[in-house]
């Protein structure tokens, strides 16, 4: 008998597999899909006769959209989302990002985690010492030489010497070099990428739930809708996105997309 399923249940994405689609080769791959919804639409245009009943209506223009939540955010569909890509730090070409540090004044000074960069002598320009209510207290600026209202900076040690009565905790902002970091940034007229999706999905039996069959649906063409990107900031709130369908300009099967199942 052939293998020729109709109604099944449909159990879950397993994942979503992003592919650049010249050389196929896999860029990311999401692994906590939920909420996935697919949507497809096409233009009508109603043929009427003399009096204006309708004969027939021809659709055109098909196109479609995936939308999902990611329940752990992804840096990867973030770049995607800023039309960005996703900088990688090694020991040999470092990162430099922000870093702020309360830090305890101890014996006039205060170490820090990172060594900072900047202008020499001056890598870090303020410093803020909190009061005894936990706000901001005095500022203090770079310098030379120790005195009232200053402090000095050894980068290379990480060390920032205050003036001798000084006591309590210090706010530093600075930046640093970070071998094992990553960047990505947001631009105003960059566009986001075409990328070849595989979802892959699992269905069940509907008479029989230990029977499973694998499923791969294929975009061959899908582009990140930026026009409105929400980044959820909350622990539960996961990472929404939306991607556009369409099917290849210049083929002529013009393809939106494509579903395979077999058996597992």
């Amino acid at each position: 008998m052939k293998f020729n399923p109709n109604e099944v249940v449909f159990e879950k994405i397993r994942y979503i597999e992003e592919f650049e689609p010249a050389t196929k080769q896999l860029l990311s791959r999401l692994t906590n899909v939920k909420e996935p919804t697919l949507n497809f639409s096409s233009e009508g245009t109603p043929v009427t006769d003399a009096q204006g009943a309708e004969i027939v209506t021809f659709y055109n223009a098909a196109q479609g959209t995936l939308s999902y939540t990611n329940a752990i955010h992804s840096f990867d569909l973030l770049a995607e989302q800023f039309s960005s890509e996703k900088n990688i730090a090694t020991p040999d070409k470092k990162i430099t990002a922000p870093v702020s540090e309360v830090l305890e004044v101890v014996d006039n000074k205060a170490i820090l985690k990172y060594v900072p960069v900047g202008v020499a002598g001056a890598e870090i320009k303020y410093v803020q010492l909190v009061n005894d209510e936990n706000e901001f207290g005095e500022t203090l600026e770079v310098s030379a030489t120790a005195g009232e209202g200053k402090f000095t900076i050894d980068a290379e040690n990480k060390t920032l010497t205050f003036p001798a009565d000084t006591t309590g905790r210090v706010i530093v902002d600075y930046e640093a070099e970070m071998a094992e970091a990553i960047s990505l940034a947001k631009t105003t007229d960059s566009m986001p990428p075409i990328r070849t999706l595989h979802v892959h999905c699992y269905f069940r039996n509907k008479c029989d739930s230990n029977i499973k069959y694998i499923g791969v649906i294929t975009f061959p063409r899908a582009q990140i809708d930026i026009s409105s990107v929400d980044v959820s900031l909350t622990p539960d709130g996961g990472h929404t996105v939306t991607y556009k369908l369409q099917k290849p300009y210049c083929d002529e099967a013009g393809k939106l997309c494509e579903v395979f199942v077999y058996k597992d």
